[in-house]
């Protein structure tokens, strides 16, 4: 069978083969910039049932909001298995997702769930005016509902995820990444041209795709668009020019195809 890749949005992935599915990184509330900023990080139940792909397994590459809130939503209607940091798993069972549907991994981790063997990285955040947002230990007797800032992070993962024989490397940063081989490389798409050498050269992948480039502000009925680039020292914040991470990644990797997903288009790789 050929495996299937769906793109959620945000740094949101389905994957599918033949004995089940795996979701990375799930996110579908998309909270405004100012609940972000000044409100409660409480997920849209009805959006998550409309969006989330039922699915056995969950991997979570480190637990900011946009990456981990709705987990326990999916989990509570599916059952689904959440694989994560040791911390975001603290977050989790404060936010209530039992024992035996939270898993602690760490770099140099392989898995198998279902067809799909794991490989876990260790990776780094990327810096957002000279810092990584929200870094540290967790906030002691954390209690829903929480804020966005709660959401913490002290490690964080990107995962190679092997099914029918395709390997797909899902990379979480940009600066500290593996240096694998992969069929397939989704990367930042604010990588600059030696980032993305860093991973591409040695991935030598046939296909390469974006991640977390369209506005997570935005709601989901929302016309897709890019989200504003991160800003870095002086540089004026500017949204994500996609044609131009598609120029950087054909200078380096002219023979691999390159492809801007929709937002839920199925892909069989």
């Amino acid at each position: 069978m050929i495996v299937q890749l769906t793109y959620l949005g945000a740094a949101g992935w389905h994957f599918e083969s033949g004995a089940g599915s795996l979701l990375v990184d799930p996110y579908f509330t998309r909270l405004s910039m100012g609940k972000m900023l000044f409100g409660r990080a409480i997920p849209d139940r009805a959006v998550v049932d409309k969006f989330a792909p039922p699915a056995g397994w969950i991997l979570i590459s480190h637990p900011h909001y946009d990456h981990l809130m709705d987990v326990p939503a999916i989990v509570e209607r599916g059952g689904a298995v959440v694989y994560a940091s040791a911390q975001a798993n603290d977050l989790l069972a404060a936010l209530g997702v039992a024992s035996d549907k939270r898993s602690a991994i760490n770099p140099g981790d392989r898995i198998t769930v279902g067809d799909f063997e794991i490989d876990v990285y260790g990776s780094v955040h990327r810096t957002i005016l000279g810092r990584i947002p929200y870094e540290g230990p967790l906030k002691s007797r954390l209690s829903p509902p929480l804020r966005a800032r709660d959401y913490r992070i002290r490690e964080q993962f990107s995962f190679r995820v092997t099914a029918e024989g395709c390997r797909v490397l899902v990379i979480s940063g940009i600066d500290r990444e593996p240096a694998v081989g992969a069929d397939v490389v989704i990367i930042g798409a604010d990588a600059s041209a030696d980032q993305l050498a860093r991973v591409l050269e040695p991935a030598a992948p046939r296909l390469v795709l974006p991640n977390h480039w369209d506005d997570m502000f935005r709601p989901l009925r929302d016309p897709v668009r890019p989200i504003l680039h991160p800003p870095r020292g002086v540089t004026i914040p500017g949204r994500l020019d996609m044609g131009a991470w598609v120029r950087r990644v054909k200078s380096i990797l002219p023979q691999a195809e390159v492809i801007v997903p929709e937002r839920f288009a199925v892909m069989g790789l």
